[in-house]
């Protein structure tokens, strides 16, 4: 253990030499992108799995509501169902919108 306290230091300071003002940039991980095209973009991933998602939770919640035959499990299980397809779309929708003002207020300060 001690041997490593001792070693630790040395090994920390063995980088690559370079100092701050030498030419080393920082380059954007994303690109040429900005910030609300890099959301635009993981939004529009989203939408791609989401809206058929939805969908099929409807859909099953309506095939839950048609084969409940009066059993009021089910029919809760569906009620149930489709509560959260609507809130998820609604989730989905109110996240486009928000991109919406974020580039809207990111355009209002250009």
């Amino acid at each position: 253990m001690f041997v490593w306290t001792m070693l630790l230091p040395a090994v920390t300071w063995a980088q690559n030499g370079t100092t701050p003002g030498t030419g080393v940039k920082l380059e954007n991980p994303l690109g040429n992108k900005t910030l609300t095209q890099f959301l635009e973009e993981i939004l529009k991933v989203i939408m791609v799995f989401a809206v058929p998602l939805i969908v099929f939770m409807i859909i099953y919640a309506g095939f839950l509501y048609v084969t409940a035959q009066g059993n009021e499990s089910t029919v809760k299980k569906a009620h149930k169902t489709l509560l959260y397809a609507i809130i998820g779309g609604l989730l989905i929708l109110g996240a486009q919108a928000l991109l919406t003002v974020i580039q809207g207020t990111v355009d209002a300060f250009k």
